[in-house]
């Protein structure tokens, strides 16, 4: 046997094991790299939006209460004028 039909026959092989490393776990290893990715992008969404949400509530509860301090004003203003006039 030659060096070159021993070459050929090593590189053959080597193409094979290499076909079935990359089939058998390279594949697989990309598919969940992939399906990870996904999932870090959906919850970085999630995120963003729950983000969003809060600052959203926060504003709102910010009008609230400044809607209720108003409204206390006023009825201290009226119990005022009612203990006058009474």
């Amino acid at each position: 046997m030659s060096i070159i039909e021993t070459a050929t026959q090593i590189a053959a092989i080597a193409a094979v094991i290499g076909a079935a490393f990359s089939f058998a776990v390279l594949r697989p290893l990309n598919a969940s790299i992939t399906a990870l990715k996904e999932a870090v992008d959906e919850m970085r969404a999630e995120l963003k939006e729950g983000r969003a949400q809060r600052q959203e509530l926060e504003v709102h509860l910010a009008e609230v209460d400044q809607s209720v301090r108003s409204a206390h004003h006023r009825l201290d203003t009226l119990e005022e004028h009612i203990d006058k006039m009474g």
